[in-house]
């Protein structure tokens, strides 16, 4: 009786979160945040919500972070998430995610493979192997695919496609298949407003909105809201050594309520 308990509150969690598999599993403080909207992600996080990201960049990094959920203690959610810039310019990345309650668990592993086609193209293309355990039941695996763009248009205004499970591959883990389209304005170095559509063909059109704005050459905030259903984010953001960042993000879901999260990243505000 105690394990179908813990089973049924499993499946309440997911169910209400729009299942926690694949890419619904929590990824960092900073995506929590601002809205989860992957065009204002700042550090290495990016290799895992929107890895076409890391291909603009010329360095490696890491972040690490977790997250808890008011009234549910025994809910753990980690995540960490590696890039290495390769001797040709193009980036690699590694992910880690891990949602578990007594009883039972979620994790996802990802690779990444992020390049610039163009100059005003950046590409990449994400594996993922996700696997459920449930104590008395057998484990499940089940892997998938996506790709992702990002297209800096000007100094000012960049865009973003990323698409997860285009085939809609069918199996005993119930993977989405999604699309996400954003648009993000950086009228000047200290603040950047984005917007973000998302399609899980599950379910009804979505919309966020986010925006990033650094408040001092070390400190930043972040906020956002999304509907369908109703979300609001917050966080912040603290360069501690010239070289990581503390992230804290909090986000407000209007059926399961709040969670906290905390990340260290390795890069710093710029």
């Amino acid at each position: 009786m105690k394990h179908f308990y813990t089973l049924l509150t499993s499946f309440l969690l997911t169910s209400c979160c729009l299942a926690q598999s694949g890419p619904y599993m929590f990824s960092g403080a900073g995506y929590q945040g601002n809205g989860q909207i992957g065009l204002l992600t700042k550090d290495a996080e990016a290799g895992i919500v929107l890895p076409a990201l890391l291909a603009s960049r010329d360095h490696g990094g890491w972040s690490v972070a977790a997250a808890t959920r008011t009234g549910l203690k025994d809910l753990t959610e980690i995540s960490g998430t590696g890039h290495l810039l390769l001797p040709w310019k193009d980036q690699i990345a590694v992910g880690i995610q891990y949602t578990g309650i007594e009883g039972y668990s979620e994790q996802r592993i990802t690779f990444s493979y992020a390049r610039r086609l163009f100059e005003k193209l950046n590409a990449a293309v994400q594996f993922d192997l996700n696997r459920n355990e449930a104590e008395e039941f057998d484990n499940v695996y089940v892997a998938s695919w996506s790709v992702s763009f990002h297209a800096p248009i000007m100094k000012e205004l960049s865009m973003s496609a990323w698409i997860y499970n285009p085939l809609g591959t069918e199996s005993v883990l119930d993977l989405p298949s999604m699309a996400r389209i954003g648009v993000l304005y950086e009228p000047s170095k200290k603040i950047g407003i984005a917007v973000e559509a998302e399609k899980d063909w599950r379910h009804d059109l979505r919309f966020k909105a986010g925006m990033l704005y650094q408040l001092h050459q070390r400190i930043a905030v972040r906020w956002g809201i999304g509907t369908k259903p109703s979300l609001v984010h917050a966080g912040i953001t603290w360069n501690i050594f010239d070289s990581m960042a503390l992230t804290g993000g909090w986000r407000y879901h209007s059926r399961l309520g709040s969670s906290l999260s905390a990340s260290l990243s390795q890069y710093h505000i710029k």
